[in-house]
């Protein structure tokens, strides 16, 4: 799939869906699926290296001479993250790579839904186990699973990414809220 680097804030602006464009000095006719990614600079608390999320390019619009707006749908597909060199040129990323999420866990919206829908199924069979200790894994439903999974799995992975990561940081994303194991 193709790719392109940005800076890690506006990486972190297009996740929470802040942003839907970057100013690039050159234009692509690629449209659709693209991966975005951070570049390698080192500011603390940000991601380096990291593919991020898949976005749809919908535009590329030459603003002034040398200044091209690349604009992208709202809709983000947040991914696994895992170790890219961008650059602010389309570049290639390996497909098998690419593992997107049940939902956009940096999004606050997104991230409270899909807490929700876990803790309503929680909810649910507490009530009608109100003794359990634990819920057995077999009792959980793949979707509420996967669901929880992916929220520890992705949390773990960002962490790694993360250049000196803020003591909020590492108290937040170290702590599993979910430990669902997989089947």
């Amino acid at each position: 799939m193709k790719a392109v680097g940005m800076e890690p804030q506006v990486l972190i602006d297009i996740l929470v869906g802040a942003k839907i464009g970057v100013v690039y000095p050159c234009a692509t006719d690629h449209r659709g699926d693209l991966v975005v990614t951070s570049y390698a600079l080192k500011q603390a608390g940000l991601p380096s290296s990291m593919a991020g999320a898949v976005v749809q390019l919908e535009d590329v619009e030459e603003t002034a001479p040398g200044n091209f707006v690349w604009k992208f749908n709202p809709d983000v597909t947040l991914i696994r993250p895992f170790k890219v060199h961008g650059t602010m040129k389309l570049f290639d990323v390996d497909d098998d790579l690419i593992h997107a999420e049940p939902t956009n866990w940096f999004n606050v919206e997104k991230e409270n839904e899909g807490h929700a829908k876990i803790a309503d199924w929680m909810d649910s069979y507490v009530a009608a186990h109100p003794d359990i200790e634990r819920i057995p894994r077999a009792e959980i439903p793949e979707e509420i699973a996967a669901l929880a999974i992916s929220f520890d799995e992705w949390r773990e992975a960002y962490f790694n990414f993360l250049f000196k990561p803020l003591k909020a940081q590492k108290q937040e994303l170290r702590t599993k809220r979910y430990d669902v194991d997989p089947l």
